[in-house]
């Protein structure tokens, strides 16, 4: 065999070697059964226990922890107040909170592996895109937010091995180009690995719907997704999207707005969001509930006037949920055996 009869062997090996190399959205992830990835590693379904499923250590923006950590008081007075705020809420009964915060949400993945190791607190890290892309994220197509999605499933996340555990992403009041490219991308992310997918969706817009449509159109089985902030929506549209296989995302909770009738109103009041998930829990649906308080320990996204307003409609923080909610819910008749399914089961179903 002379030279070039050898070299064109050698590459044609290469060539099938490559064509056989499965794309990373045909690579199944390695995560066993029955486990869930958190900050500090893989863990028990069965460990999730009492769960929180849509929350914030810091919502901010791509880049603020490196650039402007001072913005927060400096990296490690934000550790320690975070770290006190989680070991409360695990002392309170919390044994895990979903972190949904996304790379243009500014996460911070040691971040969030520092405050988990130092409180206790379980925490399960997000990829995906929320609705604020940079000119670099909003060039790329749908393969290739699905490919970045896949990567930080797989592989890791910011140069670490702590791995997502699921998949967020949504859009606002309508789904523009670039919220439909993310949409795609994650139920083909969630398809390839198993990761299932909560969504931002303004309720009042039925913007979920609007996600089943995309989702479904790219084959994702609906169980796969929940379907947030459906706690602030008509009850006929939570009441479709649960019987279309969904998971709603009662996880807005504490923004209830003021009494009905009073001319700033928009938002349902506390009490309105609390008996449509009586009336969903009585129509047997409460195994397609979870419960979270949306609320960020740290917070940039708006002027820091308001901040002071934001901490005084909830002053519970990530407790509103088990001072106020749930004590609310079982004062209208919901028994304690619901409230675990909705609490407990359901996100281990959820993530199983």
């Amino acid at each position: 065999m002379d030279r070039r009869e050898a070299l064109g062997h050698m590459l044609a090996g290469l060539s099938v070697a490559a064509a056989l190399k499965p794309h990373p959205l045909e690579a199944q992830t390695t995560r066993a059964a029955g486990r869930v990835e958190t900050v500090r590693g893989p863990i028990d379904l069965a460990r999730l226990g009492f769960t929180l499923s849509h929350e914030h250590v810091a919502a901010s923006s791509a880049g603020i922890w490196q650039a402007w950590p001072e913005f927060f008081g400096g990296r490690a007075q934000f550790v320690k107040v975070a770290v006190d705020q989680l070991k409360q809420a695990k002392d309170e009964g919390v044994d895990t909170i979903v972190d949904v915060t996304t790379i243009d949400l500014g996460r911070d993945i040691r971040l969030l592996e520092e405050i988990s190791r130092k409180s206790g607190m379980q925490i399960v890290a997000a990829t995906g895109h929320w609705i604020d892309p940079s000119r670099s994220m909003q060039a790329r197509t749908a393969e290739e937010l699905a490919d970045f999605f896949v990567r930080e499933i797989q592989r890791g996340i910011e140069g670490t091995d702590i791995k997502a555990g699921i998949i967020k992403v949504g859009t606002g009041n309508m789904v523009d180009a670039f919220g439909e490219k993310a949409l795609r991308a994650a139920a083909r992310a969630s398809k390839a690995t198993g990761v299932p997918i909560t969504t931002h969706s303004p309720g009042l817009d039925r913007i979920g719907l609007k996600h089943a449509e995309l989702f479904e159109s790219e084959g994702l089985t609906p169980a796969k997704a929940c379907i947030g902030h459906t706690d602030n929506s008509p009850a006929d549209y939570q009441l479709a999207l649960v019987k279309r296989g969904y998971y709603l995302g009662m996880d807005n909770v504490p923004r209830g707005g003021p009494p009905a009738g009073t001319p700033q109103s928009t938002a349902l009041t506390w009490d309105q969001r609390y008996m449509q998930i009586k009336a969903l829990v009585d129509a047997g649906f409460a195994d397609r509930m979870m419960i979270g308080n949306d609320h960020s320990i740290g917070m940039s996204l708006q002027p820091t006037a308001n901040e002071k307003g934001r901490l005084a409609q909830n002053p519970d923080g990530m407790l509103f949920v088990t001072r106020k909610t749930l004590p609310a819910l079982k004062a209208i008749g919901i028994p304690d055996q619901a409230i675990r399914t909705m609490m407990v089961d359901v996100p281990r179903r959820f993530f199983a």
